[in-house]
This record gives structure tokens, sequence and C-alpha cells, in this order.
């Protein structure tokens, strides 16, 4: 490949990234750890689930008003030592991917089709990550927001037709003694509410796990032995309304405590991977929740500044921070004469204090007019018109239909409806097609550059820790095989 085309691609990469000016906080690596053939000890992959560069802009407009800094993510794409891409994240079966379908192309460097868990159409399962990086004496460790059985932690260690099976992908945790496990998903664990009545959380008790269920837990578990966090039933709570519950605060660890933890329990290993996800910016962007979206995103950039501290103290630590999918594409609109308007409209995001999930139940007891639009007063600062409030209300009982077909839910009228107060609009309320923004730092960095597929990142991480296997691969479904040209072309941008 031309150093000019490689210039291109890698200028590119940059804008796509949305660079935008931010105060200098990450330091270079050592010339050592950074060098081409470098080959880090530690692996961490970061995942904001769900982030479209839509999202990623917005997180960093309201980190600036939040925290009056930028998002890290974005400042370490400005570093001299950080290397970024664009990443095609589709799946087998479709330009547009679920998360279980992206993570197993990371996991396996094998495409498959959404919904599938690390298996081919004829049945085949995949060797995923985790299980090849422990017969090479690497520890793992997957940490989420979400349940830890979910599609994006499973991705990098489970083999399942369903992404949704997660009773099974539990059960496959302890099977494959995946070393660090944080999230939420407790209920899978519990002989009470598993079909099988298996009491999980003593299995891995009698396996040698710490089992933690509360945020002190977690600060107390002892160093260096495996360790199974399960801090709510389902999904941990998202950021907004953790921070304003003070039982939340003081019961449920934030990303940040749990990446912590978890480098603590690894750091002591030769070698290690760890996947940390921001899984639930993803659940607030399906919502149409913006003020929701960028909370998480910020507590997700939390976590990396707690994994650039830790790359800072061993630098042959390589640090990988992406996203699977965008999702629904909010866009902060133009607003006003010379769009002078848009930026107070999107201050007004400071006032919310409440997710839309956590509304919804409270309009259940009582969908009357008046009710929501208290309701969204307190919550939001927005004081919505009657006629507006109607429309939702009208979502709500099931009697309005949206022009999109996509944007019929009530969380969907009501990012509309917010859209007023906020200048906020959203494509939908699924995940979209876009290419994603890559940024790698550390040991190995160079060989993220320039636009790449999903499955080269398998292929560079299993370079990098001198692991010699490739798995199977399945045709794209109904669709043009890539020419020998590109494939060469991709064989040398890894």
């Amino acid at each position: 490949m031309s150093g000019s085309r490689r210039a291109f691609f890698r200028h590119a990469a940059l804008a796509g990234a949305g660079v935008l000016g931010c105060p200098a906080i990450v330091r270079s690596a050592t010339t050592a750890a950074t060098a081409p053939d470098a080959r880090p000890r530690h692996l961490i992959h970061l995942v904001a689930d769900g982030t479209s560069i839509g999202t990623l802009t917005l997180g960093d407009h309201f980190s600036r008003l939040h925290r009056k800094t930028g998002l890290r993510w974005l400042d370490l794409c400005r570093q001299p030592a950080a290397h970024t891409a664009l990443v095609n994240m589709r799946s087998l079966n479709s330009w547009v991917t679920d998360s279980a379908a992206a993570s197993s192309s990371w996991s396996t460097g094998s495409r498959v089709v959404n919904g599938v868990l690390n298996q081919l159409p004829d049945g085949t399962n995949l060797r995923p990550l985790c299980s090849l990086a422990a017969e090479a004496g690497w520890k793992r460790g997957l940490v989420t927001t979400t349940e830890i059985t979910h599609a994006t932690p499973a991705g990098f260690a489970a083999n399942t037709d369903n992404r949704g099976t997660a009773e099974h992908i539990a059960l496959q945790y302890l099977e494959r003694k995946i070393d660090v496990l944080l999230g939420g998903g407790r209920k899978y664990f519990e002989p009470t509410r598993r079909k099988d009545k298996r009491d999980l959380h003593a299995e891995f008790a009698r396996a040698g796990y710490s089992v933690l269920q509360t945020a002190s837990q977690l600060a107390a578990a002892p160093r260096g032995q495996p360790c199974l966090g399960t801090f709510a039933s389902g999904h941990l709570p998202f950021t907004i309304d953790h921070q304003a519950s003070d039982e939340l605060r003081k019961t449920v660890p934030t990303l940040a405590d749990m990446t912590r933890a978890a480098l603590r329990q690894l750091e002591a290993a030769g070698h290690f991977i760890l996947q940390v996800e921001g899984g639930r910016v993803d659940h607030g962007a399906h919502a149409c929740d913006i003020a929701t979206a960028v909370r998480d995103l910020v507590a997700f950039d939390d976590a990396l500044a707690i994994c650039l501290e830790f790359q800072q103290r061993v630098p042959d630590t390589l640090l990988v921070v992406t996203t699977d999918h965008g999702t629904a594409n909010p866009g902060l609109n133009g607003t006003g004469s010379g769009y002078k308007e848009t930026i107070p409209l999107f201050t007004n995001i400071l006032k919310a204090t409440r997710s839309f999930e956590s509304l919804e139940p409270d309009l259940v007891k009582n969908p009357s007019a008046a009710h929501l639009q208290r309701l969204l007063k307190e919550a939001t600062g927005y004081n919505a018109p009657d006629a507006k409030i109607a429309l939702v209300l009208a979502a709500f009982q099931k009697k309005g239909q949206a022009l999109y077909s996509h944007m019929n839910s009530v969380e969907a009228h009501l990012g509309q409806l917010l859209a007023n107060h906020l200048g906020v609009g959203w494509t939908g309320t699924s995940h979209t097609a876009d290419f994603v923004p890559l940024v790698a730092f550390g040991p190995g960095a160079s060989r993220f550059t320039g636009f790449l597929q999903n499955t080269d990142v398998f292929r560079i991480y299993t370079d990098l820790a001198q692991i010699d296997y490739r798995n199977p691969e399945a045709p794209l479904l109904g669709e043009c095989q890539p020419t020998a040209d590109e494939v060469e072309t991709r064989a040398a941008w890894v």
C-alpha cells in the first residue's frame, strides 16, 4: 500500500473520529513500548456500546459543559503515539450488526449472523479469544454495565446460537474459568431464577472465586483471586439514575470502580486480556434519551482514565478504544438565526436528572397529561406545551402513529419532544450501519490504522499475543465476495 494512501486513510480516520481541541491529559508511552515491533503483555479492549460519531460528539460537548473538559477518548486521538482507524462492523447477514455479531467478529476473526455468539450458520463453534488466550497462559477479564452475560462480554468467551441464553452463558463462564467477571445479571446465577435450579454463586465460590454483590465487597476483594461480581439483578442502573440515588451510589459500583478492581485482580499476571464495556450508552440511545446516553458515555470515559493510568504505570499495555455500532444516530441540529440558539438549547441537558426508563413506571401509574407534564418538568426542566404532551400520550395509549414506524415507541416520542428543549434529533431507535471509530495506544497500536474490517481486530490481537490460530469463516450471505485485490489490500493494512 502506498505511503500517500496510508496517509489519506489516517487523516480520514482522524476526521471521522471527531478529533477536537482538548486539554492534553494523556502522556505518551515510552519509546520502547510503542516501537513498531513491540508486543503487549496486557491488552485492554474498551467498548462504548452503541456510540455513533453523533453520540461521541455530543458526549464531548456534554463533558465540556458538565466537567469543564472534553472526553479523554478524543484527547487520546491527539497523542503522537496513538493510532486511529475506521472499522466496518457489519455482520455475516447484514450491513447493520448487533452486539453479538460485533463482539464475535473481534473475538474470532469470523463474521456471524446477528443474534449469534461465535457460531457459524452450519453450527460450527468458533474458538473465542478468551479460550485461545487461556491456552497461551493469559488471564481474562470481562467488565460491563449490562448483565455480565450480555452480548458484548459474552462474545469474547461463549458459544451459542442465541445470545439470549444467559443461563447457558453464565455456566460457560464457570466451565471456561474466566478470571474476572464484573457487571449485572445476578438473576442468571441464582437457583430460584435458573431453570436448572443450579446455584452458580455457590459453584463459583467452590471453584475459588470471590463472589461479590455490593460496591463495598468489590473494594475489599482479595487481590489476585478470581472474582464474580453481580451488582444488580439485571443491568446496572443508568449513570443518571445512579448519581441521583444515595442508595445506588452506596451499593452499586461505577464502571470506573469495576475497571479499577479488575486491573487490581489481573495486574500480577504475566499476561492478561480485559474487555471493558460501557454497555448502557446503547440503551440510552435506543430510547432516544440523549441526557442518559451521554452520562453513560462520560462514565465510560472515567473507566478509560483508569486504564490510561494503568498504562502509564505498566507501559507494555495496549489500549484499544472503540464501539461496536451506532445506535439511533443522534445529532445536534443548528437552531435559530445563524444557529446561535444551538448551544443554549443543548445546555439544557444539564437540567436532566432522570432517565426515560425511570419515568415510564411513574407514567404507567398515572397516564394523564398533567402528570406527564409535571414529570418532564421535574426530570428535565422542560415545560412541554399541552399540544405536544397530547401527542406523547397518544403514543403511550397506542392511539398515535409516527410517520416513520421505527419511531412508534413512547421513548421515541419523548426523544422527539425533548428535541425542542435540547436541539437533538434522532434517525430512529435501532442500530445503524455506520463505520465506527477506533483508537489504539501502546505497544502494537501501529497495527490499527486506515480502514479496517471488524475481523482484522482478532488477527491483530492474536498476532501480537503470538497465538497461531485462525477460525473458519462463512461467506457473506446474499452478497458478492471481496475481490482478490481487496483481500490483498486488507492483508497489507493488518
